[in-house]
């Protein structure tokens, strides 16, 4: 056993346990490094204060945690961001991490205008995953890390990533802002898994 291993908490199950066991809804969390997935997943699903979220270690591969959400049982997945992670979901792993999803979030970092490029890439790809894998899973976009927009300037921005996403190509595919200092991304959350 690695040091690694054991240093991971008992709610938490890695990669290579996916297929033991089974618990309730499965929602997936996928983009780039450091947009926010694990943050929003500690936030969201942990109670956890977004001012301590900071100083959150990146995901290494792909993490699993069982939890409870407004009465619903969730099978939470956090892929790491890094591309070589990514890659391994997306080649390697495909199959146990596209299959049986509820809904799928994609979280994009509003303020790393450089990145788009590349997570839109893994956007596609996703989208096509979902459709093999889980036909009736949703997704939806997040353009996370609002709070770092002006207010002003939200209404465009979600409009610049519709665009780059090219979005009017999947009508089932809403995006939506968020931020972990507001209350969007619950309400995103809540209104995702109805």
């Amino acid at each position: 056993m690695s040091y690694l291993e054991e240093e991971i908490p008992k709610e938490d199950v890695l990669i290579k346990d996916l297929d033991k066991s089974d618990f309730g809804s499965k929602l997936l969390f996928l983009g780039l490094a450091q947009t926010g997935k694990s943050s929003i997943i500690q936030v969201v699903f942990e109670n956890r204060d977004p001012a301590t979220t900071k100083d959150i270690p990146a995901t290494v591969g792909v993490r699993r945690r069982l939890m409870d959400f407004s009465g619903l049982s969730l099978n939470v997945y956090d892929v790491g961001g890094q591309i070589t992670y990514l890659e391994e979901a997306f080649v390697d792993l495909r199959e146990s991490i596209f299959s049986k999803i509820k809904s799928l979030f994609f979280v994009v970092d509003t303020s790393k205008y450089g990145d788009f490029e590349k997570a839109k890439m893994y956007f596609v790809r996703a989208v096509k995953n979902l459709k093999d894998y889980s036909p009736h899973g949703k997704m939806v976009l997040l353009a996370h890390k609002m709070d770092l927009v002006p207010k002003e300037e939200r209404d465009k921005a979600i409009e610049f990533i519709s665009e780059v996403f090219e979005l009017e190509k999947y009508l089932d595919i809403k995006v939506l802002g968020t931020s972990i200092f507001e209350d969007s991304i619950l309400d995103a959350v809540e209104k995702v898994l109805k």
